[in-house]
């Protein structure tokens, strides 16, 4: 179950149509070439693409952290974004970091401090709470900004690369707490990954996205049912195609 006392509202759909964005100048460097998705209330949409392509520029366009050139984004007024580092404050504990979510969302201290308690409790982390990120394995920094993402409260993740540092066995690890967390809390999610495998075991479906500038070339089914494998080859075939892959 989520951490005792935090009240996750229910996940709202996200759209987006037709989002531009060019980066620099002298000329300006097409990003985001006329993005369209909808992710559905409380269901885990990927993508995957070639680095490069703005995958990561999108999310911090939904997130409010850049402004489109063209489109519109709607229901992302209320977003917790987890970033590919783990964004950890160094002068923090882990408990303080965890606890950072919770305030940012508005507890009280006091309020926060007991729900980082539960949060380290739920994930595993018991122990490690007076430990500063530089103590700290990979796995369990990265399960502390997950925690931190929690306890924010917000109807919507954006996970950008969450465990792209990540061994395989941790990351393995990670993808099982994720995906029990998302099924007991039920955000909305759009993930952005490279590892195919990690889309389509984590999403309800895999949108692919080709070469920059960004736009969605395919939308492939990776939900209960699904067959993984069949899943990733036609994941593969739509960048192949796409010639996304060397």
């Amino acid at each position: 179950m989520p951490a005792k006392g935090v009240q996750v509202p229910h996940g709202t759909d996200i759209r987006i149509e037709g989002v531009r964005l060019a980066l620099g100048d002298d000329p300006p460097v097409p990003v985001l070439g006329g993005v369209d998705l909808q992710v559905p209330a409380g269901t885990v949409t990927a993508i995957v693409g070639p680095s490069g392509c703005g995958k990561s520029t999108l999310l911090d366009v939904v997130a409010g952290l850049a402004a489109p050139d063209a489109g519109t984004i709607t229901g992302a007024g209320s977003v917790a974004l987890m970033p590919q580092r783990d964004a950890l404050m160094p002068w923090l504990t882990l408990r303080a970091n965890i606890a950072l979510g919770a305030e940012l969302a508005g507890a009280s201290r006091d309020d926060a401090g007991r729900r980082a308690e539960e949060a380290i409790a739920r994930l595993g982390l018991t122990g490690f709470a007076d430990h500063y990120p530089h103590a700290l394995s990979g796995g369990m920094r990265q399960r502390a900004a997950l925690a931190r993402t929690l306890l924010a409260a917000r109807p919507a993740w954006l996970l950008d690369e969450p465990f792209g540092a990540l061994d395989a066995l941790t990351r393995t690890g990670m993808h099982d707490v994720l995906r029990d967390l998302m099924a007991e809390v039920r955000p909305t999610v759009l993930l952005v990954t490279h590892d195919i495998a990690e889309a389509v075991a984590l999403a309800d479906r895999v949108l692919v996205a080709g070469p920059r500038p960004m736009a969605i070339i395919a939308d492939i089914d990776a939900g209960p049912g699904i067959d993984g494998a069949q899943a990733a080859d036609a994941v593969m075939t739509a960048l192949r195609t796409a010639g996304a892959l060397a």
